[in-house]
């Protein structure tokens, strides 16, 4: 595959990528990543250097998540040199991780730089990229039996991320009913890992297996009493918008939470899943001009 060059690079990162593309070109002539360093001295140090890093040798600054996701794309010497475990021993150790952390996995090479790597592999895997050999079907299954993250982490880090805050509210508080003026980001995450329990919500597909796990584990309510009121605070932002605006059709790059909201109501009105809609709400919606579907 061609590598695409990104003119918003700063000079080091331009730079990272300018010899990354160099071995890419000796990769595709040679098959391999073994340079002899008196055919090319700086692309050869330039390896070097990057084994270092993968490997967080002292005073070296560790490879960021793209960097280890393009070197893994060849097959670089420095990765040989690791203790190759075999697959059964690596999904015991992602095992192990899943139950010492509350069913999460690793989300980051700091986290535990062999299973993140391992992960990463399987994805390529799964999906039979860069020439790795494919999963067999018990190797599929084992991973699908633990809730394993096909896809990369870097949404289910947001998620956790956003669990640990809500984590911290309930400890603090004792229960979920955060106001939005103080904290409008959590209760709309809170909103929509409802709307994905009910499959509901359009674009953040559904929850895993550990999400729900650790959500009920806080006994975090799928309903609220509050529901009713977070409603009519966003129907409220809905009529704001048409005062402004003059019409109901929001657009996803004009406000993402609201966009999803009237989807929802839609949703609700062909009655698609969760709660149909009441009579007052959609006498309300209908008194604003509410358009039942997007090519009204």
């Amino acid at each position: 595959e061609e590598v695409s060059f990104c003119w918003s690079l700063d000079g080091k990162e331009r730079a990272w990528h300018e010899k990354y593309t160099e071995a890419v070109e000796f990769f595709k002539e040679h098959g391999h990543s073994r340079v002899p360093k008196k055919d090319n001295s700086s692309l050869y140090n330039w390896i070097e250097s990057q084994g270092k890093r993968y490997n967080e040798t002292k005073g070296q600054k560790p490879l960021s998540e793209e960097e280890l996701e393009l070197l893994e794309q060849i097959d670089f010497s420095f990765f040989e040199n690791q203790s190759r475990l075999t697959w059964s021993r690596m999904y015991a150790d992602l095992v192990k991780y899943q139950k010492e952390n509350d069913g999460r996995f690793p989300t980051s090479h700091k986290d535990d730089p062999g299973l993140n790597r391992w992960m990463r592999q399987q994805r390529h895997r799964m999906r039979s990229a860069y020439g790795y050999v494919p999963l067999s079907d018990e190797q599929k299954s084992l991973l699908e039996s633990i809730d394993f993250p096909m896809l990369p982490e870097a949404s289910s880090r947001g998620w956790y991320e956003k669990y640990d805050q809500l984590l911290d509210f309930w400890r603090q508080n004792g229960h979920f009913a955060v106001d939005r003026r103080e904290d409008p980001s959590l209760l709309n995450w809170m909103l929509m890992q409802r709307q994905r329990y009910k499959g509901t919500n359009l674009s953040g597909g559904s929850l895993s297996k550990s999400q729900i796990y650790l959500l009920e584990r806080i006994d975090f309510a799928w309903t609220s009493d509050r529901d009713e009121v977070d409603w009519q605070m966003r129907y409220d932002e809905l009529v704001q918008f048409v005062e402004e605006n003059g019409h109901v059709q929001v657009k996803a790059w004009e406000n993402s939470d609201l966009y999803q909201w009237t989807q929802y109501q839609r949703y609700r009105y062909r009655g698609y899943g969760g709660s149909e809609l009441s009579e007052h709400q959609f006498k309300q919606l209908e008194k604003i001009g509410f358009r039942w579907s997007r090519g009204d």
